[in-house]
């Protein structure tokens, strides 16, 4: 039998406790969607915000340490998600859009995924339906000439 990896023992055990991820987020300070990375294994937390998520999650010491290990971002990307596939074609039919109104606004350079947040809520449409709004937010790095 093949070993579980830590982000699915963190999510079943998140998911029994019925804690949410913002919850998690407000034990250590950290917006739910870093969190939401982190529990997922595509962030890290510093070792004490991991004994703190560790503590509130009942994980044993090997799943409390592996929060705090550099990740390995592999599962990238997976196109067979709906929901990952519809960022991916946000992007596909807007990339070119962004690009050119970037150049503009900013010169010749990209928005930095380092120095990065990005925030999910749920806003209601003007005919009153739940929306997903996300926010994306980068440092500008111009790219330099020489």
């Amino acid at each position: 039998m093949e070993a579980k990896k830590p982000r699915d023992i963190i999510k079943a055990k998140r998911l029994a406790k019925k804690v949410t991820i913002a919850e998690v987020a407000k034990t250590i300070g950290k917006s739910p969607m870093f969190v939401a990375a982190a529990l997922n294994g595509n962030h890290r937390l510093t070792p004490d915000e991991a004994q703190k998520v560790g503590k509130l999650l009942e994980l044993d010491k090997e799943t409390t340490e592996a929060l705090s290990r550099f990740p390995v971002r592999t599962d990238f990307p997976n196109t067979t998600d709906p929901f990952k596939y519809r960022l991916l074609e946000i992007v596909g039919v807007y990339g070119d859009a962004l690009r050119e109104m970037a150049n503009e606004l900013f010169g010749d350079g990209i928005m930095s995924a380092i120095d990065f947040t990005i925030d999910m809520e749920k806003v209601t449409g003007s005919q009153g339906e739940a929306r997903c709004k996300i926010t994306l937010n980068g440092k500008w790095l111009e790219y330099k000439t020489f």
